[in-house]
């Protein structure tokens, strides 16, 4: 955790920095996903919730109400098509529309390049990179006619230091980014697109793999930040990307990787 000890200032949230606003978050029924979608309530946005696990789903978003701030929820396979483009037309027609759409949602499996099938490979593209062409094709649009929106999606600091066992991954990660840039190109007025880089961050998920549990220390001994990437680090950068602030930066990538590398 973060420690006051060493004098750094408290975060302060704005309870009206998003008011009015509606954010869509996949992967948000768990680890960083679910921190974003909460960072955003708890700054005035009205978050669609979007993952697969309803029961998951549920329980963040019946938090989130109880707290007093608001929150839907949509089951969505997002490896899909026609189910994104049903899910995002149906929250437009519920919301009026769409501000912010945060990408967080994909998966970390590990595993040598010469023992990954085929079957495997496809299934971590469709997860990682499938999933962004579908929900940019599916929401960009509603961006467009308002002239107005946020579209941050999440890669990885391995498509710049990649390492054994994550070549699949690092491909459909580096896919990601440079699909964010060329989105960026498209986008037009007002709409911008940029990409999320973290390094291993602390989660239920990664703390349950044998393979990224005992790689936490070798990487914060390489980062000039001596301590893990958390998820509040990557939500708190999604919040900049997604700011009216942020209207003139477009097609970037941003590494949160607690100084492990300078691209």
């Amino acid at each position: 955790m973060v420690s006051s000890e060493f004098g750094i200032p408290k975060i302060v949230l704005n309870p009206r920095r998003f008011e009015g606003q509606v954010a869509v978050i996949t992967g948000s029924a768990q680890g960083i996903g679910q921190v974003v979608a909460t960072l955003f309530a708890e700054q005035g946005a009205r978050v669609v919730l979007l993952d697969i696990n309803i029961e998951k789903l549920e329980e963040v978003k019946r938090t989130l109400v109880g707290r007093g701030l608001e929150a839907l929820f949509e089951v969505c396979d997002l490896t899909d098509e026609d189910q994104v483009h049903r899910t995002v037309d149906a929250i437009v027609k519920l919301n009026g529309r769409i501000d912010i759409f945060a990408h967080v949602a994909g998966i970390y499996p590990a595993k040598p390049l010469l023992e990954t099938t085929t079957l495997e490979y496809r299934k971590i593209f469709q997860v990682n990179m499938d999933s962004c062409f579908f929900l940019t094709q599916a929401v960009l649009p509603y961006m467009q006619k308002r002239g107005y929106g946020r579209i941050i999606n999440t890669a990885s600091t391995t498509i710049v230091k990649p390492e054994p066992g994550l070549s699949v991954y690092v491909a459909s990660k580096s896919a990601v980014a440079g699909f964010t840039k060329a989105t960026a190109t498209e986008a037009g007025p007002g709409v911008t697109a940029n990409c999320v880089s973290p390094t291993l961050t602390v989660t239920e998920t990664t703390l349950g793999f044998e393979h990224t549990s005992a790689a936490f220390e070798p990487y914060v001994n390489l980062q000039c930040v001596k301590r893990s990437c958390l998820p509040q680090d990557v939500a708190h950068a999604i919040m900049y990307l997604a700011s009216p602030e942020a209207e003139f930066i477009t097609g970037q990538v941003f590494g949160i990787g607690g100084g492990s590398f300078f691209a």
